[in-house]
């Protein structure tokens, strides 16, 4: 059955062939530019200057080329999945390698803000012409990250408190481009509103800024200002939710300033608000129902929710209020009387429409538990589920001095009063306090389950968790967030004893500790899903069982891989090949081959599909987490399940993200693979459209948005000049630099962007900052207010350099001070430029990078030799150690 949205466009492609030419460019475009950034991390050594940067730009210039080459296949530039789209959104990650690289080579620091701000200017003439909600998500990501990184760096003190100015800038830039979301960007395809809503979560992260800055009012006022605005003015509910989040917040924040000693008041009014707002939110999704009718409940509206019209009006009675208790005459009548309301407003509305709607109208109330809210509605039940019984808890262990034996016996006592507390509950308000209390009791059962502070056997402890989960998660019906908790409780519990007996330590712990469970759960959780999920409706009862196994899968599997795959892939201390290793990596062909029913009537490309995914698997076997989470994408369009999908690409981005730091494993290892399967990948891809006379795609081809072939080459052109002009200018301060030498002392951390690096020191930088506190106040302030000085020094018989002094403006003209106040400039000193580094000034680095696994001959140096032409730029040439010989 072919899936509709609401505005008439496919949310799932056509069939089989489709959807895995789409998933192949996809995983194509996400493993080459994930292998292009490792591949510049890891800083090889074998290759000179010329070839990296060759490499680096060539791949810029062959994304953006095969971009324009392919702008007439699968959706034009109009749509994100299409092949132009996706190799312009290559092109743009590419440059971001590119000045990585540049950094790289010519050791510019370590501090990545002027990286990012960079590449989000670069990238402006692809962003605003090729429709691409990916490219608009990139730019939106990126020039964020230069404003957390700038502002963790830089000094704006416009109003007396540490860092507001610069979040205050944020935010107002921030807010900028929400308004461009909502007026010039709403002219694209972005029927799932993606961009405004990442910028109106950029909004409310610096408002929160604000908020843990001191400032809990402005935080407030701003926080129901975006509330408002997204109430009255354009209805989100997502956006809306975590505005009234943040309001609670800083309220809260508010309450805790000024209430001072009284634990007992803070508690109270904190977990008063917690359920003021639990139920207000509840509110606005009933109101949202009735005010949008069907298309609440649609897809459109809300991309991991998946309640269908079919489904909400299914709702199980015990989960829902008072509405419920309507006799069906009532009910039919009152449908009716809303049907012939309706068809008197609107006579040109369809009767089908206003059926749905009605039927809505009558049932909304009944559909504010959580089964029924988008997933962020269910997150923020989530977090006040922990935090306010963690609020509760902490204050009886502290007023009350309770032992762990004793929060256990009262955490029992409550988990046995629960099932009578739900019987009695019948509104949904009433068994959201219900849940919150087996919360409250789920917490006490597991602090001395823990400790080990029970007196019976620790396998009589899981039984207990078990049972008691499962009873309480039968009769917590319309409750999904709490029968979540109740299953991960269980299934920790079980694997904590189980650990705790059979091994001494965590460490000690062999691969299939974690690996087995993980393959039991996710093929558990892939039959439950088989047997109940697939289709629109799905069944409330399973669905929180179904993804607590799919989680604590992942999340196993995720475990492994920093404990065990922390060795080379072909280490012999950790077997290649193992049981729940192979089995997880042949789970994605098993699915492809089981849920492709139609294969007979395309058997060349069936078989084109199951070699390439083979191939992909069997290269990923050592990394099961990627395999998992291509498995769920498989799942995910068999069983037309939305949600699914979403958290699988979310799974696959985190795996991804976590191989980058699983340190042991070569960056040059990872960048081969990645880049090797990224080519495959699309070589597939390219394979798949094999045999067809036309180009099968869900969308139309779109004709070329005008001027945007102009646009797409002007910023190729404009990556690499300025990419070009950057090298040139470099190799210029080193060729005709003079050599300074500066004391330094080095420590080791990793970059995302750039490797491996050394964090510096110098001498220089503490003699500067020693000198500033010696200065008088006028000339300190004027210090204090630039991000650049220049500085004398004078060379020693070693090159060494030694501080004389910085300049100062005085009168309008330039003086040098010292610690004695200007004085004269001597004949034989050297400018040299110095920049603000948080409260702490470099000669224009602070980080010499080096090949992955090059750390240790490192250790060993003492001085950085600097190039330092006449105007006080300097470059980083290389390290000498104490003997002042260069470390190669």
């Amino acid at each position: 059955m072919q899936v509709m949205r609401p505005d008439k466009t496919n949310v799932w492609p056509t069939d089989w062939r489709v959807f895995l030419t789409k998933l192949a460019w996809g995983l194509a475009v996400l493993l080459l530019a994930s292998g292009l950034v490792t591949w510049i991390a890891a800083n090889w050594e074998n290759w000179g200057h010329v070839a990296k940067f060759a490499l680096a730009q060539g791949a810029v210039l062959i994304s953006a080329g095969l971009a324009l080459l392919f702008r007439r296949r699968s959706g034009g530039w109009g749509h994100d999945l299409g092949v132009p789209a996706a190799l312009t959104g290559l092109a743009a990650v590419a440059t971001g390698g590119l000045l990585a690289l540049i950094g790289q080579t010519y050791q510019t620091g370590a501090d990545p803000w002027q990286l990012f701000a960079l590449w989000t200017v670069l990238i402006i003439p692809w962003v605003f012409t090729v429709r691409s909600v990916f490219l608009s998500v990139l730019w939106l990501v990126l020039i964020n990250t230069a404003f957390y990184l700038w502002i963790d760096v830089a000094r704006l003190d416009w109003f007396g408190r540490s860092y507001t100015s610069q979040t205050l800038l944020a935010l107002a830039v921030n807010a900028l481009l929400l308004l461009a979301a909502e007026t010039i960007w709403r002219a694209r395809h972005d029927p799932w509103r993606i961009v405004p809503r990442v910028a109106a979560i950029a909004v409310g992260f610096f408002i929160g800024a604000q908020v843990m800055e001191g400032n809990f009012l402005l935080g407030l006022v701003l926080f129901l200002a975006l509330y408002g605005v997204y109430r009255y003015r354009r209805p989100d509910l997502l956006i809306m939710s975590l505005a009234s989040f943040g309001a609670y917040g800083s309220l809260s924040m508010l309450i805790i300033e000024y209430a001072g000693d009284a634990f007992l008041l803070i508690v109270v009014v904190i977990v008063g608000l917690g359920l003021g707002l639990l139920r207000f939110l509840q509110q606005q999704v009933v109101h949202w129902r009735r005010t949008h009718g069907s298309e609440a409940l649609a897809v459109k509206d809300d991309v991991v929710s998946d309640v269908t019209l079919g489904t909400a009006l299914a709702t199980d009675a015990a989960a829902t209020n008072a509405t419920t208790k309507t006799n069906a005459g009532t009910e039919a009548a009152a449908t009716q009387a809303s049907v012939n309301a309706a068809m008197a407003s609107s006579p040109a509305a369809s009767t089908a429409q206003i059926l749905a709607n009605a039927q809505v109208s009558v049932h909304a109330d009944a559909q504010d538990s959580d089964e029924h809210h988008p997933w962020y509605l269910r997150v923020i039940k989530l977090f006040l589920y922990l935090l306010l019984p963690l609020i509760i808890l902490l204050y009886l262990a502290v007023s009350l001095d309770l032992s762990l034996e004793a929060l256990g016996v009262l955490g029992g006592i409550m988990a046995l009063v629960a099932p009578v507390l739900f019987a009695k509950a019948q509104t949904v308000s009433s068994r959201d306090l219900v849940g919150g209390w087996v919360a409250c009791a789920v917490l006490l059962l597991s602090v001395p389950l823990v400790d080990m502070r029970y007196p019976w056997p620790h396998e009589v402890s899981a039984m207990i968790a078990v049972v008691i989960s499962t009873l309480l998660y039968r009769l917590a019906k319309g409750q999904f967030v709490l029968r979540m908790l109740l299953v991960i409780w269980a299934l920790a519990a079980i694997e904590f004893l189980v650990i705790e007996r059979l091994f001494d330590r965590w460490t000690m712990m062999p691969y299939w500790v974690l690996e087995m469970p993980a393959a039991f759960m996710f093929f558990a959780a892939l039959l439950l899903g088989h047997l109940y999920l697939r289709g629109e409706r799905k069944p409330h009862f399973w669905l929180p069982l179904f993804w607590s196994l799919l989680l604590a899968s992942q999340i196993h599997l995720v475990l492994a891989g920093t404990l065990f795959y922390s060795m080379p892939f072909w280490d012999e201390s950790r077997p290649y090949l193992t049981v729940a290793g192979f089995l997880l990596a042949m789970a994605p062909l098993a699915i492809l081959a089981f849920y492709w029913r139609g294969w007979r009537d395309q058997p060349l490309v069936y078989g084109i599909a199951l070699l390439g995914l083979a191939a992909l698997c069997a290269v990923w076997t050592p990394y099961p987490p990627v395999a998992l989470a291509l498995s769920w994408i498989l799942v995910a369009y068999a069983w037309r399940y939305l949600s699914l999908l979403a958290v699988a690409v979310a799974m696959g981005l985190f795996c991804l993200w976590r191989l980058y730091y699983i340190l042991n494993i070569s960056l040059l290892d990872k960048a081969e693979l990645l880049l090797a399967t990224g080519v495959g990948c699309l070589v597939f891809a390219y394979l798949g459209q094999l045999g067809r006379n036309k180009v099968v795609a869900d969308a139309p081809v779109q004709a070329a948005p005008k001027g945007i072939l102009a646009s797409v080459l002007l910023g190729t052109v404009l990556v690499l000049g300025v990419a070009n002009v950057a090298i040139v200018q470099k190799e210029r301060i080193l060729s005709d630099g003079q050599t300074v030498l500066l004391e330094l002392a080095p420590v080791d951390p990793r970059s995302l962007m750039q490797g491996d690096y050394m964090s510096l020191n110098f001498a220089l930088s503490q003699n500067l900052s020693a000198l500033s506190w010696g200065l008088p106040k006028d000339a300190l302030a004027k210090m204090d207010a630039q991000q650049w000085v220049v500085v004398a020094v004078q060379l020693d018989e070693n090159k060494v350099a030694q501080l004389k002094g910085v300049y100062l403006e005085q009168d309008g003209q330039e003086r040098l001070w010292s610690e004695e106040g200007p004085v004269a400039e001597p004949s034989d000193v050297m400018r040299l430029r110095m920049r603000r580094h948080r409260s702490n000034w470099t000669p224009g680095t602070d980080a010499w990078f080096f090949a992955e696994g090059s750390a240790d001959r490192f250790d060993a140096a003492r001085y950085g030799e600097f190039a330092v032409v006449e105007d006080g730029q300097s470059l980083l040439r290389a390290m000498l150690d104490k003997d002042r010989k260069e470390i190669k």
